[in-house]
């Protein structure tokens, strides 16, 4: 009888550990990115949306995932001219990179709000960057928040307007970095 009472326990107590790893998908449609970019005088926002993603967490942490990004979505949402340059081979190419990528490489849980660092890929360039993002559980999914991460373009080739690179801009000059705004919604 203990043996039985033993093996039972087992049982549940590695299926309730395995039940723990989940693996989320991302709603594209109620997620969203927003994109922010400064010139010496003034600058731009806009938004691009998430063509698919999944988060894995292990016991409410997020341990996984990845996300690609919808690159033709891409639009400028003060200036909606500028949206086609955008998309040109002077920034984004996109008739020839049409998608980019974000995957998790690892997250430091130990914080009250986790420290993700992940490989994101624009034009088939990847660089290693990190941002906290505020993670929260819902009963049938979770939701993540990432403000402000700074992201810069020289990583990915994108020179257009590069005080870094060209010296006689003066305030024509578009800063290396840009922001995004990242909300995901995810549910089981």
């Amino acid at each position: 009888m203990k043996r039985t009472l033993l093996f039972m326990a087992i049982i549940c107590s590695s299926t309730f550990a395995f039940a723990q790893k989940i693996t989320y998908k991302v709603n594209t449609q109620t997620s969203t990115i927003k994109w922010g970019a400064k010139k010496v005088v003034g600058g731009h926002v806009g938004t691009i949306a998430l063509k698919e993603g999944t988060i894995q967490t292990d016991k409410g942490k997020i341990t996984g995932g990845g996300f690609t990004i919808d690159m033709n979505s891409m639009a400028c949402t003060d200036a909606p001219k500028l949206t086609g340059h955008l998309k040109n081979e002077d920034f984004f190419d996109v008739s020839k990179y049409p998608t980019a990528k974000f995957v998790i490489a690892k997250v430091d849980n130990s914080k009250a709000t986790p420290i993700i660092t992940g490989n994101l890929t624009i034009k088939n360039k990847t660089k290693a960057i990190s941002f906290p993002a505020k993670v929260t559980s819902t009963t049938d999914g979770l939701s993540a928040e990432a403000l402000g991460v700074k992201v810069n373009r020289l990583d990915f080739d994108i020179q257009y307007r590069s005080a870094s690179f060209f010296s006689d801009l003066g305030n024509r000059a578009i800063e290396d970095e840009f922001t995004l705004d990242i909300q995901i919604k995810a549910a089981k």
